[in-house]
């Protein structure tokens, strides 16, 4: 016997029904129909419709979901890439707490520019995009520097439209800008916090998108068992009706 029908219903124009009785959401048979008949609008065909509407506008969301799932799984696989990078230098730090090693560097920059290139394109409202261009050109100022070892240019004053490699050839005003190809021991840790904190950010937001895309499936689950269970209602009636002409 069905009493209540969730909000996913609320298409049905508030009706709900047993074996027995059409009724309205105000417990009154409604005036289209009569006796065990559902309202006439009420059919099969519309059920159908329903739930095709309503999966495929799930299974859009769903869809979009699972795409920002995949971004972030490659933009932390990226970021694991620079933090080995950074690991390496730091294992390579000599007795004065310096190491100079221009080809890490630049693969550090370059892997850099093509995680922001990435979010950029596909996930432009991150917050983290920021932080990660502050990063690049704080390591390539006391790095490598713009145009050398293949390395492109600095975000802050560049004129390269979002998405592509940076032209810049002044770096922000806030960092250490010798351009020596060296780097201390305390910035390679700061870089590593730096890029750990960023990473941590990106986690927490794919376990956000799986719990959203947990409810997403759940919605999908309601609305099949809504839409058969209405249909079993509206069986029920009819045969109900068929009985009732046979005797």
């Amino acid at each position: 016997m069905f009493h209540t029908i969730p909000s996913e219903s609320a298409v049905f124009r508030g009706y709900v029904f047993d074996s027995s009785e059409a009724q309205d959401a105000s417990g009154t048979a409604p005036t289209t129909g009569g006796g065990s008949s559902p309202p006439t609008y009420l059919t099969p065909d519309a059920v159908m419709a329903y739930c095709q509407a309503r999966l495929q506008s799930i299974d859009g969301q769903v869809e979009t979901a699972m795409a920002q799932q995949q971004n972030c799984n490659s933009e932390q696989s990226q970021i694991q890439t620079v933090l080995g990078e950074i690991s390496t230098l730091q294992s390579n730090v000599d007795s004065n707490g310096v190491v100079n090693d221009p080809a890490t560097a630049a693969a550090m920059e370059h892997h850099l520019e093509l995680l922001i290139s990435q979010m950029e394109t596909s996930d432009p409202n991150n917050p983290e995009i920021g932080t990660l261009k502050q990063l690049h050109d704080t390591i390539m100022a006391t790095g490598t520097g713009p145009n050398k070892y293949g390395a492109a240019g600095f975000y802050y004053s560049n004129s390269n439209g979002p998405g592509a490699m940076p032209n810049g050839q002044s770096a922000p005003g806030s960092v250490r800008n010798d351009q020596d190809d060296k780097f201390g021991s305390d910035e390679l840790t700061n870089f590593s916090q730096t890029l750990t904190g960023v990473n941590n950010s990106l986690n927490n937001s794919a376990e956000l998108g799986m719990i959203n895309i947990q409810s997403l499936m759940s919605q999908r689950t309601t609305a099949i068992q809504l839409s058969t269970n209405i249909m079993q209602s509206i069986d029920d009636g009819m045969s109900k009706i068929a009985d009732n002409i046979g005797h």
